[in-house]
């Protein structure tokens, strides 16, 4: 062979180890398909859990309502225990929903830029999911409307929502950096 295929080859090399190098600088999805896959999974994730909320709440209200309204003998003892077993539902339906929300989100590869805030929002949302099995039985044990409000307040369930929402925010942020927006609609957030 001589000097000048061998310079040829040479140049071929470097121009491929070159591509190859990006290629691999570039992981995962293009930042445009990442952004309309997060915020399709967000947007269907945020009206289930609204929807669930507005049944929650709705059912509760009518149920003590008609239970006052019954006349029973110990209405606020009897309206406890509702709220306990109809908040314990709502809690395992939300439990539900939010694991299916964080494996959805866990599917895209982030673009590289990003990866870090994703991983990061990935880790806040589990953290909350990971929270609501101990708040359901925190819930299934109250006697009183002070301990559902204790049980609920005092959960990794609501330390763990101020921490989504850092890193949903957070998220937006890094691709805002970008040059392109991301809605995630970080303060909407579903709590009983």
């Amino acid at each position: 062979m001589t000097a000048s295929g061998l310079r040829s080859r040479g140049v071929l090399v470097v121009v491929l180890a070159g591509v190859l190098t990006l290629a691999a600088c570039s992981r995962g999805l293009p930042l445009g398909d990442y952004i309309e896959e997060m915020e399709a999974t967000t947007d269907a994730y945020i009206t289930e859990s609204q929807g669930l909320s507005v049944d929650y709440q709705g059912t509760v209200e009518d149920a003590v309502r008609d239970l006052v309204a019954s006349g029973v003998d110990d209405p606020e003892s009897e309206a406890v225990d509702l709220v306990r077993v109809e908040t314990v539902r709502y809690l395992a339906l939300l439990t539900d929903a939010m694991q299916r929300y964080r494996t959805a989100i866990e599917e895209p590869e982030p673009p590289g830029p990003v990866a870090d805030a994703h991983d990061a929002y990935v880790t806040a949302v589990g953290v909350v999911v990971d929270s609501l099995p101990g708040t359901r039985e925190a819930v299934e044990t109250a006697t009183s409307f002070d301990e559902i409000q204790l049980a609920l307040a005092s959960s990794g369930f609501a330390d763990g929502q101020l921490r989504w929402t850092s890193a949903c925010s957070n998220l937006e942020q890094a691709v805002r950096d970008e040059g392109r927006g991301m809605d995630l609609r970080c303060v909407v957030r579903v709590a009983p």
